[in-house]
């Protein structure tokens, strides 16, 4: 719980943190909560066994556990409370609790009063479980004051919307059943060399066709996924132009439907999100730019910090990866420079996997400029944290690339306790990939510095290395961040 306690409080905007603190201050004295707010908000280093010594020495009587615990559950209530103010969804369910603490209560007509206010605010947000709820609790009112003053055809109309928001929440579940089996299959099954994609996944398909095909009212979020179904299986099975299709309508349905979405619209995001990995990873970065401005888009004043932050990152990550892909190198630079220190920092809302790629295409862009020393203080941003699991592909280019880094630079010594580093990692977790001890050989017999013959030599030497390359499926997604081979055939002209 410490380390979510701190990731929460990083992802607290200056006017959430306001809010918190006035909401202390107003207790008579100074709280040990309070001082750990403090120390985690001003604290360079995430790790709770820091912040917990520092904490001890300002709080040497007080239980760092127990404190963090109720600044928890502080810092939740005011976040809560602010979503209660600007969202219509927690409005609802805090709404929807109001009226059954004034049933307990004995105080019906309030509930009631209570459910009449939510029942618009539900239609207009289409929040199926919820509105259901909602209808629910009206006709236990109903039911309870004996249904006065109502004839039966009015009660058998309100129990048939009754039915009817059952029908289409059932219609909705079916929905994300079909998409989440899909996911699991092609994340689980495919990806181990399951063969015949289409065949794996045809019942699936089959089946989201009969539903879409039924008489059921398609709401906003079964039509969406609907719409993610077919664009996540034309993206897998390499029908391109129909995915790229889904896409286009995909978003058309979200522009059409503003007033539906949440504040901040965090499935809108999403959605951009997933459509631009998915155009990352086909490699249709033509399609990109499209995506990144209506991502940008999304960057708006009335919109929460945290939450145009989390905008800003994600649209420059893909910026970059984009503008990598096409080696307009100088434009990638002149977008880092116009972009303020805190836009590569840590954010805790990003996922690891964006904030390392984030790093990656900055670093790589001043590669290319050749500006080394740029580029290792950028990447060193990364890979001087203590924490990370090199295992996996995004930090694991990374530090290949760091390597390269060093090369170019002239480092022989850091080069080889690198190397020596490296490999004693992955000793017992992973085999070392082929392009991995291709660019240790590079490395360590610098054909820069060697005669002509002597490459010819060693270049023949080294070609069981470049033929095994890229035949590992996770080592041929580590080469699409950075073209290893070519620029260790470089060195050999």
């Amino acid at each position: 719980m410490t380390d979510t306690l701190v990731r929460l409080i990083r992802s607290l905007s200056p006017a959430e943190k306001r809010q918190f603190k006035m909401g202390a201050k107003k207790q008579q004295q100074q709280k040990a909560y309070v001082i750990l707010f403090d120390l985690i908000d001003r604290s360079d280093k995430t790790d709770w066994k820091y912040i917990r010594q520092q904490f001890q020495k300002h709080c040497p009587a007080s239980s760092a556990e127990s404190t963090a615990h109720y600044l928890f559950q502080s810092v939740t209530d005011v976040l809560i409370q602010n979503k209660i103010k600007t969202d219509d969804g927690f409005k609802l369910m805090y709404g929807i609790m109001k009226a059954d603490l004034f049933r307990q209560r004995n105080l019906p007509d309030q509930s009631f009063s209570e459910i009449r206010t939510l029942l618009p605010i539900a239609e207009k947000i289409q929040k199926l479980p919820l509105r259901y709820l909602l209808k629910r609790a009206q006709l236990n009112y109903f039911s309870e004051t004996n249904f006065e003053g109502m004839s039966e055809k009015t009660l058998i109309a309100n129990q048939q919307e009754a039915r009817d928001l059952l029908k289409d929440l059932k219609n909705e579940q079916e929905h994300h059943s079909l998409y989440e089996i899909l996911k699991h299959r092609l994340g689980n099954q495919l990806q181990k060399g399951t063969t015949g994609k289409k065949v794996v996944l045809d019942d699936l398909v089959l089946s989201e066709l009969a539903i879409v095909n039924n008489k059921t009212r398609h709401h906003l979020e079964s039509r969406k996924l609907h719409l993610l179904f077919q664009s996540f299986y034309f993206t897998r099975i390499g029908d391109y132009q129909s995915a790229l299709k889904t896409f286009y309508v995909l978003n058309t349905l979200f522009e059409k439907n503003v007033q539906l979405q949440p504040n901040p619209p965090i499935d809108y995001y999403s959605t951009l999100d997933g459509i631009l990995d998915s155009l990352k990873m086909i490699r249709h970065y033509d399609e990109m730019p499209y995506f990144i401005e209506k991502m940008y888009q999304l960057d708006q004043e009335h919109y929460p910090d945290y939450f145009r932050f989390l905008v800003k990152k994600t649209a420059l990550l893909y910026e970059l990866s984009y503008y990598a892909y096409r080696g307009l190198w100088k434009k990638a630079i002149d977008q880092i420079r116009r972009i303020p220190a805190s836009g590569f920092s840590d954010f805790s809302l990003i996922h690891e996997k964006k904030q390392a790629e984030l790093i990656f295409y900055a670093s790589l862009a001043w590669f290319h400029m050749r500006n080394f020393k740029k580029a290792l203080k950028c990447l060193n941003e990364l890979l001087l944290k203590k924490t990370l699991d090199y295992t996996q592909l995004h930090y694991r280019v990374c530090r290949l690339f760091n390597i390269v880094l060093h090369y170019e630079m002239k480092d022989p010594e850091y080069l080889e306790y690198e190397i020596r580093s490296y490999k004693r990692f992955f000793k017992g977790k992973n085999t070392l990939y082929p392009i991995e001890k291709y660019i240790f050989k590079i490395a360590t017999l610098s054909p820069s510095r060697n005669p002509r013959y002597k490459n010819q030599q060693l270049w023949r030497q080294l070609q069981p290395f470049r033929d095994a390359a890229g035949k590992i499926t996770e080592e041929a997604l580590l080469m699409r961040y950075f073209d290893f081979m070519e620029w260790a055939a470089e060195k050999f002209r």
